[in-house]
């Protein structure tokens, strides 16, 4: 199937009752209402959602929860999901056991990584669930995990930023794609691309 449009949308920490707080909301049963019906009212049969990691808190009842969620979500929508994971997803390899839990993300995303590359605006661009520099605590986290810096922009989440524009300690544009910075929805790669052009 040829895929329509491609969306990105990071950290939705399913069931997480410390982000769904910090985004306003009273329980995390009211946030996650208003993340599935965002990504249903976005997504198009043959579409691409490339989810940046953390879908849950990473409590295993919370993984299996947002995994039934997404999973709901795609069979809604006839969209792809693409999982590029993050420090609280099992699948991540910077925890020991990453490996055994890749059978269970599949029966959810057609992929699991933890990066990858895509062309915006003709240039290459780095995608990960971390930016080269920040954090929403200090110092930065995860350091080994992060992607090197060589001049591409990046795609990311992890700092639950609402900025939607940064630029990294070399002055590398990094892009946020946190729910926090769009609204609680996916954001398009045309946006995306719309920021690189400015």
């Amino acid at each position: 199937m040829e895929w329509m449009t491609d969306w990105f949308a990071a950290d939705p920490h399913f069931g997480h009752l410390t982000p769904a707080a910090a985004r306003g909301f009273a329980t995390t049963a009211d946030h996650d209402a208003v993340l599935s019906r965002n990504l249903r009212g976005a997504l198009l049969p043959g579409d691409r959602l490339f989810v940046l990691g953390d879908i849950s808190s990473g409590i295993p009842d919370q993984e299996d929860r947002a995994l039934h969620l997404l999973a709901d979500v795609r069979d809604a929508t006839g969209a792809r999901l693409h999982l590029l994971a993050g420090n609280h997803d099992a699948v991540h390899p910077m925890h020991a056991r990453s490996l055994t839990g890749h059978s269970r993300f599949l029966r959810t995303f057609d992929t699991v990584s933890s990066a990858m590359t895509l062309k915006i605006e003709g240039r290459r661009a780095v995608v990960n669930h971390f930016p080269y520099d920040g954090d929403h605590t200090s110092p930065d986290r995860h350091v080994q995990w992060r992607p090197r810096d060589c001049g591409a922009p990046v795609i990311h989440g992890h700092t639950h930023s609402t900025d939607k524009v940064s630029y990294s300690v070399s002055g590398t544009l990094q892009l946020c794609v946190s729910l926090d910075a769009w609204g609680m929805r996916p954001v398009r790669k045309d946006d995306l691309a719309a920021l690189v052009r400015r």
